[in-house]
């Protein structure tokens, strides 16, 4: 019976900065004759006396053996076979071959299983759960899991509440909030994003958040304009005109280019903010897009651009309309309808893997009902089931 350590070289460990230059290095080092087993995330030390740290990617593999190890002694029974001139004979050394074969296979098999799919521990498991209960992603529950087992010892892992905390930490690490935008006068602001998703409604708060601030202040409130450049959805004017006469906001609507360039020369040395409402359209329609973002094409203009997303929106559709709204080089994100779930993981997870910050967070059609600045806190606070606690995370991500 074959022996299986006389077939495969020991389990052997390389780490590369991504998986493709670890594939390279063997490919390059032993052609086609290996296996990788698994691959994880480690953290390498450096910098100044190694206080720093940078991921990299860790693969476990085997050397095969050459493909003539298996074959020579199959070619030399064969030949054996065919030389006996008495079938029963032939017919046995075949069965005996094929039961050695069917040994190694079951031996590889065995091998394969208990290197790729090590036991998890049970800490583990339950902050996989935590998180898929919250929505957050595969990709993004993988490298959290890959990151418990590379920096806490076993003994560690049974300490659920300190694993527990870490994790929220680590969460809250990977929210970006955008810094409050302070520019010179006039501030343009606009809005963009597929339809449904509530761009109007939010252009209005955001003004309505303007004028309200003056208020309660006791200040004059700014000069503020609002242009729709919706030219697709029936209605669109007429709504943000209603919104417009309710805080005594003029309110224009631009067709061309040439319209939105028309406008700000005439407000430009007279007004604090021009707030900018567009068109929604299918994540999938690129040339529209395209075509949406040559009205920006103004001289002067230099828009500040906000992406806005509905808190529900799935991660793979938030991968894709972040792609197609990337011409515009939107400065953060804004979390729609926030009042429509309560799981913020697919967003949170896209928006970390993409390093995307968020600026707002909205919920209601009242314009005058919640529109707050995005914070850590306010998501970490809203994990299902997590045990949070709050002065940690206040000390630690208060804005």
């Amino acid at each position: 019976m074959l022996n299986l350590n006389e077939n495969l070289v020991g389990v052997e460990t390389l780490v590369r900065p991504t998986y493709e230059d670890c594939k390279a290095a063997l490919h390059n080092q032993y052609g086609e004759l290996y296996r990788i087993l698994s691959k994880e995330t480690v953290f390498e030390r450096t910098g100044f006396l190694g206080l720093f740290q940078k991921p990299a990617i860790k693969v476990t593999f085997v050397r095969e053996p050459a493909t003539y190890e298996v074959q020579e002694p199959v070619s030399r029974m064969a030949s054996q076979v065919t030389s006996q001139s008495s079938t029963n004979v032939a017919d046995e050394k075949i069965e005996a071959l094929n039961d050695k074969i069917e040994e190694l296979s079951r031996k590889m098999s065995i091998f394969t299983s208990a290197v790729v799919q090590p036991e998890k521990h049970e800490t583990i498991k339950r902050i996989e759960s935590l998180l898929q209960e919250n929505e957050f992603t595969t990709t993004y529950i993988e490298d959290i899991s890959n990151r418990l087992r590379s920096e806490f010892s076993a003994a560690e892992l049974d300490n659920f509440d300190l694993v527990e905390r870490r994790v929220v930490d680590w969460i809250g690490q990977g929210i970006h909030i955008a810094p409050e935008s302070f520019v010179k006068a006039p501030h343009v602001i606009v809005i963009v994003g597929p339809t449904g998703v509530g761009k109007t409604t939010t252009v209005a708060k955001m003004a309505a958040r303007i004028v309200l601030t003056a208020d309660k202040a006791g200040r004059p409130r700014p000069p503020v304009r609002m242009v729709t450049i919706d030219t697709t959805r029936v209605g669109a004017e007429q709504q943000l005109q209603s919104y417009g006469e309710i805080m005594d906001i003029q309110v224009d609507k631009a067709e061309s280019p040439e319209e939105v360039g028309k406008f700000f020369g005439q407000y430009k040395d007279s007004m604090d903010t021009l707030l900018v409402d567009t068109s929604g359209y299918s994540p999938n329609d690129y040339d529209s897009i395209a075509k949406m973002r040559k009205f920006l094409d103004v001289p002067g203009l230099h828009p500040d651009v906000y992406l806005a997303v509905t808190a529900s929106t799935k991660a793979r559709d938030l991968v894709n309309i972040m792609q197609n709204y990337e011409m515009f080089n939107f400065r953060s994100v804004i979390i729609t309808k926030c009042d429509e779930t309560t799981h913020f993981g697919n967003i949170l997870s896209v928006l970390a893997e993409k390093n995307k910050s968020i600026s707002y967070i909205t919920d209601g059609q009242p314009v005058s009902r919640f529109f707050e600045k995005a914070t850590v806190v306010r998501f970490l606070t809203n994990l299902a089931d997590f045990n949070i606690d709050r002065s940690h995370i206040d000390d630690i991500f208060r804005s």
